[in-house]
């Protein structure tokens, strides 16, 4: 009879070419992940049942996850470093995306600047595969801040820089770093500006592609 470990990561082979991996442990609950070949016809019911049966240190199995492919394939869990691609798509209709870049390193489970609100959205999944995430407002760039909308002086910015209502334009804060504000408005020799985040106050839909996986090296201890 096999045994369940109780350990996330750990991939079950069962007949037919399926494996069975744990995505995630929750109290007593384990949640399964299930790989197999797309000519194999995956029984939920079956596979749950024979779980059961497994002497596990964890009796109560919850929902599974299915991915058609390589049985082998290994799938992302939390602390794992990945390579994704994103598209991410605001409620003002602005869409962000990386598929003319290199894919973007992050690591499952801690949020990357450029991808806020995707937590553990990736874990079970395999390369190739795609999640998609709504995050609000709060959880992507924040809710828009009315004390952050100043006063500052047109010396602020070069002389010959212009400064068009309602546009987005670069300046050095004070510790020489370039930084984008949105032009408020124009009042002789003081300039309104809000330096609030330019995605601020917007929900936003995150889709991610998990393009790979990296592989330990097997010396590393």
């Amino acid at each position: 009879m096999l045994l369940l470990a109780r350990k996330v990561g750990e991939k079950i082979a069962i007949d037919g070419g399926i494996f069975v991996t744990v995505v995630a442990i929750k109290g007593a609950s384990v949640r399964l992940g299930v790989t197999a070949p797309a000519a194999v016809r995956v029984d939920r019911l079956e596979v749950h049942e024979r779980c059961r049966g497994w002497r596990s240190r964890s009796p109560v199995l919850s929902g599974f996850s299915e991915s058609k492919g390589d049985s082998s394939m290994q799938t992302a869990q939390p602390g794992d470093r990945v390579q994704v691609h994103y598209v991410k798509r605001l409620q003002n209709g602005s869409v962000a995306s990386s598929r003319k870049r290199a894919p973007l390193e992050m690591t499952v489970g801690i949020d990357h600047p450029r991808l806020p609100g995707l937590g553990l959205a990736l874990v079970g999944l395999a390369p190739g595969t795609s999640a998609t995430v709504s995050v609000p407002s709060e959880s992507a760039y924040g809710s828009s801040d009315p004390t952050r909308v100043h006063r500052w002086a047109r010396t602020r910015f070069p002389n010959d820089q212009a400064l068009p209502v309602g546009k987005w334009v670069r300046v050095l804060n004070r510790r020489g770093q370039p930084r984008l504000v949105r032009i408020v408005e124009v009042r002789g020799k003081t300039v309104v500006v809000d330096t609030n985040h330019r995605w601020a106050g917007q929900t936003m839909e995150l889709e991610v592609q998990l393009i790979g996986i990296q592989v330990a090296d097997a010396g590393a201890e």
